[in-house]
C-alpha cells in the first residue's frame, strides 16, 4: 500500500535508511537536505517495496503545487520504479514539475508528461593519468593556458567566503536568484559543513576570489552542487584548474564524480571535457488544473 504521509507523519530515521539502502544513494534525497530546502515536504511511501517520493510543494493562488527546490536535482523516486508512486499522487495536488531518477517507464499514467534531462559523471577509480588521458584536447589546451597564471586554489575554503562569492556574482543577477532560492542554498551548504559532508573550494588570483565551488561528498559520490567563476576567472581558465585538482585529489579513489548537469549544450561540452560520461534523468510534469486556469499555472 502507498500512503500519503504529512510532514509530522515522516519517520525520518526509516526514511534515511531507505535511502541508504538504496543501489544509488542520492544525496538529494535525505530527510535534512529535504528539510533544509523544502521545509514542510511530505511524502509517498509504498510499505510494501519500500519505493519513496519526497512531495516538496507550495501552494499559490489556494492550489497546491510540486517544485523542485532550488540546487535538488531530482527529488525521487528513491527505491523503486516512478509509475506507481506517481499514480498515487494526492488529488490535492494540482499541478507538479519535478525531477526524478530515471527508471521504469512502463505504466506512467497518462496525465504525466516525461522528459529527459542530462546529468554528466566521471569514475575516478583509476590513476590520474589515466584520468587526464581522457581529457577532451580542447580541454588539454585551456589547462595549459591557465598553467602560467598565478592561480591559488584553496580547498579548505570558508564556505562563507563561497557563499559570499555566489550571492555577488553577475551570473545569480542575471538569473534573477531570489531571496527565498539563496536562502536555501544557504542552509543547504551550511547544513553539509555540519554534517561533515561540505567541500568548499575557492580559486584567487592576486588575493582576489575568481571562482568558487561546492561539492558534497556522500554516498560514494563526490556532487558539485554549484560553482561559479567571475569574468577575470573565466580568462584565467579558473574552473578547468579547480575541476582538474579536483580530480587530482581524489584520483585513484571509488568515489564517482557527479558534474549534476547539464542541458546546456555549452556546459555539457565542458563536463565531457573531463571524460565525463552522459547519464539520464527525468523531469515529470503534471497538470491537473482546470483548462481556464491553465495559463495561471504557478
Amino acid at each position: 500500500m502507498i500512503r500519503h504521509l504529512r510532514h509530522s507523519e515522516i519517520d525520518k530515521a526509516a526514511w534515511d535508511q531507505r535511502i541508504a539502502a538504496c543501489a544509488t544513494p542520492w544525496w538529494y534525497g535525505r530527510s535534512w537536505v529535504l528539510d533544509a530546502a523544502s521545509p514542510g515536504w511530505e511524502a509517498l511511501v509504498d510499505e510494501a517495496s519500500g519505493a519513496q517520493l519526497a512531495l516538496t510543494w507550495r501552494r499559490r493562488f489556494g492550489i497546491k503545487y510540486l517544485y523542485q527546490p532550488f540546487l535538488l536535482q531530482r527529488v525521487g523516486v528513491f527505491g523503486g520504479a516512478p509509475s506507481a508512486l506517481l499514480a498515487a499522487l494526492p488529488n490535492e495536488v494540482r499541478y507538479a514539475d519535478i525531477y526524478l531518477n530515471d527508471g521504469e517507464r512502463q505504466g506512467m499514467p497518462a496525465d504525466v508528461r516525461l522528459t529527459e534531462q542530462r546529468n554528466h559523471e566521471l569514475s575516478l577509480d583509476a590513476t590520474l593519468e589515466e584520468i587526464r588521458n581522457g581529457y577532451a584536447q580542447n580541454l588539454r589546451r585551456n589547462l595549459r593556458k591557465a598553467a602560467p597564471h598565478d592561480l591559488v586554489i584553496d580547498a579548505g575554503a570558508d564556505v562563507g567566503e563561497v557563499l559570499v562569492f555566489l550571492r555577488g556574482s553577475e551570473q545569480f543577477k542575471r538569473w534573477g536568484i531570489d531571496p527565498v532560492r539563496i536562502a536555501c542554498m544557504e542552509r543547504l551548504l551550511e547544513g553539509a559543513m555540519v554534517q561533515g559532508e561540505g567541500r568548499p573550494y575557492a580559486v584567487r588570483v592576486s588575493g582576489r576570489t575568481v571562482a568558487a565551488a561546492f561539492f558534497v561528498e556522500w554516498g560514494g559520490r563526490l556532487l558539485f552542487l554549484k560553482g561559479l567563476a567571475s569574468a577575470e576567472g573565466r580568462a584565467v581558465q579558473a574552473m578547468h584548474r579547480l575541476l582538474d585538482r579536483v580530480i587530482a585529489t581524489h584520483a585513484g579513489s571509488a568515489l564517482v564524480l557527479d558534474l549534476a548537469g547539464s542541458n546546456d549544450e555549452d556546459l555539457a561540452r565542458f563536463y565531457a571535457g573531463f571524460g565525463a560520461r552522459r547519464t539520464v534523468y527525468l523531469r515529470a510534469q503534471v497538470n491537473r488544473l482546470p483548462p481556464l486556469v491553465r495559463l495561471l499555472k504557478p
